[in-house]
C-alpha cells in the first residue's frame, strides 16, 4: 500500500490516519478488507476531509459519538434529548429560526401559578360538563415546566417519528443501493459506489439517523416553549386522562396578546380538558392518527437527483456543519398517491378533533367569558401561521392542521348539534367509519345520514320519478328559476295544476288530461286564427316536447317531472 503523505495541506496526512479515521467512523458498517487498494487521496478530496491528522482525529471522534450514541433505531435520541432540553431552555434554537422569545429558560411553576390554574380548571369543568356528552376528566390539572412537558410527551413523540424515521431511512439506503448499481466504470477510484468504501447506503442511513435527531430534536425543544398545554396540535401527547398546562408558556401567550389573565386560563384550561375527555372517550383515536402517520411515511421514496448532489457537497470533516442541516437540506423526499391520501385523511381527523375542541369550547364558555372571540381569534392566527417547529412536522410527518379544513369542520359540527343534539354529536366518535370525509367537509353541511340500502337492494322510488334527473348543480337552477330567468321555455301549471302545453302559455281546453299529449287528436285545426286553434296536429305535437323537455322541466314542475 501507498505509504506517503496525501498532499494538499500543513501537516500532510499520511493514508494510515485516513484508515483509522473510516474505522473509528463507521465501525461495523466497514467490513475488513473494505479499504485495500482503495485511492484513499481520492477518497479525502471527494470528502472535504481535512489533512491535519489532529483535526482529522477530532473529527472522527465526533462522528463515533454520534454514531455509537445511536444504536439500531432510526433516529438517535440521545442527541434529540440532548438538543430538545437545550432548545427548550431557550439556549439553542432551530437553525435559520429566529431567536427564542418568551420567559427565559426553563423556570418551575410557582405556587401562585399552580393556584391560579388549577382554579380555572375547576370553573372550566363546571361551564363544560353540561354542554358535552362525555365525561369531564376527574384528574387534576397537571402544571408544568418546559422540561417536563418534554419529559412526559416524549414516550409519544418516539411513537410518532420512529416509524417515519424508519421508512427514510430504507429510503435512503434504497436510493444509495440503487445509484449506486446505476454508477458507470469506477475502478479507478478501487470500489463499488462513488468512492466510499465497505456498506454506502448503511453509512447513510447512519448519518440519516443523526440528521432525523438534530432536527426533531430542535421542532420538539421549540414546541415546549411555545405550547399551552400536551393537546395543542390536536394528539394525545400527555399521560391518558390527565390534562396539564405550562405555566411559563401559558403567562407569555397572556402578555404577548395582552389578554385577560383570569379568561384566558379558564379559556386555555377547557380546551385541554375538553381534548382529555375526548381522546379518553374515543380510545382508538389516538392509534387511528399515529397508524395514519404511519401510512403517510410508508412507501416514501428518495429523490436521486437530489441525492446525488447532497453527496458530492457532504462534508464528513465537519460533524457540526452537519448537526446544522436540516434532513430536508440533505434528503429530498417524493409522495406517492396513497400518501396523499393518507395524508388527507390525517388532516381531515385532526381538523374534526380541533374543530369539536373549539365547538364545545365556545358552547361552554359564551356569555361567560370577556374577550371569548379575541381568544379564539388569536389560536387561529398562531394555527395559520405556524412556527418552524410545526413546519418541520408538516413537511415531515405530515401533521398539519389547515385552518380552511378547520373551518369546514366547524360548521359541520354546528350542523350536527342542531339536528342530532350532543348525543348524535359525540355518537359521531364511536367509530372512524363515522366520521365525515374532506369532501362531505367541503360542501354544504349536513348531519350524518342514516346507514343507505346495500348496493343492488330494491329501493322506495315514488311513482313516476324512477326517470327523473336531478340537476347538478341544483342551487344554480333554483335561482334561475326564482329570478325569472329563461321564463320563455320553463313549464306552467294551469287552474286545474295541470302542465300547460301550448306554446302561447294559453291552458288547455277542458277534458283534456294535460299530461297524456293526446290534445293533438282533438284540438288540431278546430279553432280558428284569431285564438291560434289553426295550428295543425304536428304542433299540437311540439309543444308539449318544448314544455318538458330537459332540464328547464325539472326544477319548475310541481311534481318534480
Amino acid at each position: 500500500m501507498n505509504t506517503d503523505p496525501i498532499p494538499g495541506g500543513p501537516g500532510d496526512m499520511d493514508e494510515e490516519a485516513l484508515k483509522r479515521f473510516l474505522k473509528e467512523t463507521f465501525g461495523d458498517a466497514l467490513p475488513e478488507g473494505a479499504l485495500d487498494g482503495l485511492d484513499l487521496s481520492a477518497l479525502a478530496e471527494q470528502a472535504n476531509l481535512p489533512q491535519d491528522p489532529a483535526q482529522l482525529r477530532a473529527a472522527a471522534a465526533q462522528m463515533q459519538s454520534m454514531f455509537a450514541a445511536q444504536g439500531d433505531s432510526p433516529v438517535n435520541w440521545q442527541m434529540a434529548e440532548d438538543i430538545a432540553r437545550r432548545t427548550a431552555a431557550g439556549m439553542a434554537g432551530i437553525p435559520g429560526a429566529p431567536e427564542p422569545t418568551g420567559t427565559p429558560g426553563d423556570p418551575n411553576p410557582t405556587d401562585a401559578q399552580l393556584n391560579d390554574l388549577r382554579q380555572a380548571a375547576q370553573v372550566a369543568r363546571l361551564w363544560l360538563d353540561p354542554v358535552i356528552a362525555f365525561d369531564v376528566p376527574t384528574a387534576e390539572l397537571a402544571v408544568f415546566s418546559r422540561g417536563t412537558w418534554l419529559h412526559r410527551t416524549l414516550p409519544h413523540w418516539k411513537t410518532i417519528v420512529e416509524p417515519v424515521a424508519k421508512y427514510m431511512a430504507g429510503a435512503i439506503g434504497e436510493a444509495i443501493a440503487s445509484q449506486m448499481g446505476q454508477m458507470g466504470d469506477l475502478s479507478a477510484m478501487g470500489g463499488d459506489g462513488a468512492g466510499l468504501p465497505g456498506d454506502p447506503a448503511g453509512m447513510m442511513e447512519r448519518i440519516g439517523g443523526t440528521m432525523f435527531g438534530v432536527q426533531f430534536g430542535h421542532a420538539i425543544g421549540s414546541l415546549a416553549r411555545e405550547a399551552s398545554g400536551t393537546t395543542d396540535l390536536s394528539l394525545p401527547l400527555g399521560r391518558d386522562g390527565e390534562p396539564a398546562l405550562v405555566a411559563a408558556n401559558v403567562d407569555d401567550l397572556i402578555s404577548s396578546h395582552s389578554l385577560d389573565p383570569s379568561a384566558a386560563r379558564i379559556f386555555l384550561a377547557t380546551r385541554e380538558i375538553a381534548h382529555t375527555a375526548l381522546f379518553s372517550a374515543a380510545p382508538w383515536l389516538g392509534k387511528a392518527l399515529f397508524s395514519a402517520i404511519e401510512d403517510f411515511a410508508r412507501g416514501i421514496t428518495l429523490d436521486l437527483d437530489a441525492l446525488d448532489e447532497m453527496v458530492r457537497d457532504l462534508d464528513l470533516s465537519d460533524p457540526q456543519a452537519m448537526q446544522a442541516k436540516r434532513p430536508e437540506e440533505m434528503f429530498v423526499f417524493t409522495r406517492r398517491a396513497s400518501q396523499e391520501r393518507a395524508l388527507e385523511e390525517l388532516a381531515t381527523t385532526l381538523a374534526l378533533i380541533e374543530s369539536w375542541v373549539d365547538h364545545v369550547t365556545t358552547k361552554a364558555l359564551e356569555g361567560k367569558l370577556p374577550e371569548l372571540e379575541a381568544m379564539r381569534e388569536v389560536l387561529r392566527r398562531r394555527r395559520a401561521a405556524g412556527g418552524p417547529a410545526e413546519q418541520m412536522l408538516a413537511r415531515t410527518i405530515g401533521i398539519e392542521l389547515r385552518p380552511r379544513r378547520v373551518r369546514e369542520a366547524l360548521t359541520w359540527w354546528d350542523s350536527v348539534l342542531a339536528t342530532e343534539g350532543e348525543q348524535g354529536r359525540e355518537a359521531t366518535w364511536d367509530h372512524p367509519d363515522l366520521l365525515p370525509t374532506a369532501e362531505v367537509l367541503s360542501g354544504r353541511p349536513q348531519a350524518p345520514q342514516t346507514p343507505q340500502a346495500p348496493q343492488g337492494a330494491a329501493q322506495d322510488v315514488p311513482d313516476g320519478m324512477a326517470d327523473v334527473e336531478i340537476p347538478t348543480d341544483f342551487d344554480a337552477e333554483l335561482e334561475k328559476l326564482l329570478s325569472g330567468a329563461d321564463s320563455g321555455s320553463a313549464p306552467r301549471e294551469d287552474d286545474k295544476g295541470g302542465l300547460r302545453r301550448d306554446a302561447d302559455g294559453g291552458s288547455p281546453r277542458d277534458g283534456e288530461d294535460s299530461a297524456d299529449g293526446d290534445s293533438a287528436d282533438g284540438g288540431s285545426g278546430t279553432g280558428d286564427a284569431s285564438d291560434g286553434g289553426s295550428s295543425t296536429g304536428g304542433s299540437g305535437d311540439q309543444a308539449p316536447d318544448e314544455g318538458t323537455s330537459g332540464e328547464d322541466e325539472e326544477p319548475g314542475t310541481p311534481d318534480g317531472r
